[in-house]
């Protein structure tokens, strides 16, 4: 029996061995790339693109990874990457011309309005005094007079008083009756 039992083997394994060979040496894959001797070993020559002239990329890596492992099943990447992020949707049209549109210029700076109530007036023949009540405080003011640094009293007539707001140099108005 231990002369069958070592013919049964040695025919197994030549017949194993001339199936593992045979393909490679009477059907050459066309699609292989050609194979370098550089430095005393076989390197597989990566010249060729991807597809037809295109890089590989994301979008083509998993066809050129199916090309690769096919070619040669030791190089083939078990554990290829993965991109699973969305892509942001395209703006749409009105989305885009609203970006390229400059932005609303906004209104010039103006001034608050007058934080006085008019309380009554003294005039002596020379000077005319003007009392004026902002909150719970009263103030006397002829022209020239400077309020809190924030107001200027310009001119006084019998019909209004004249303010300049100074932090931004405009000028303001307070009716203050008929004259007498």
């Amino acid at each position: 029996m231990n002369a069958r039992r070592r013919t049964f083997w040695l025919v197994f394994l030549g017949g194993a061995a001339a199936l593992a060979l045979i393909p490679e040496y009477f059907f050459p894959d066309e699609d292989a790339a050609p194979t370098v001797q550089v430095a005393g070993r076989t390197a597989s020559e990566t010249a060729r693109p991807a597809a037809a002239g295109q890089p590989v990329t994301s979008a083509n890596a998993p066809a050129a990874a199916a090309r690769q492992s096919a070619t040669n099943p030791m190089k083939a990447d078990l554990f290829p990457s993965q991109n699973w992020r969305v892509a942001p949707p395209r703006p749409s049209a009105a989305e885009m011309a609203a970006a390229k549109a400059p932005p609303p210029v906004a209104p010039p700076p103006m001034a608050p309005p007058l934080p006085f109530q008019f309380i009554g007036r003294l005039s002596d023949g020379q000077r005319t005094r003007v009392f004026l009540q902002s909150g719970e405080r009263v103030y006397t003011v002829h022209p020239g007079d400077v309020i809190d640094n924030t107001y200027r009293v310009d001119r006084i007539t019998s019909t209004e008083l004249k303010f300049t707001y100074l932090p931004l140099h405009q000028s303001q108005s307070l009716a203050v009756g008929s004259a007498p």
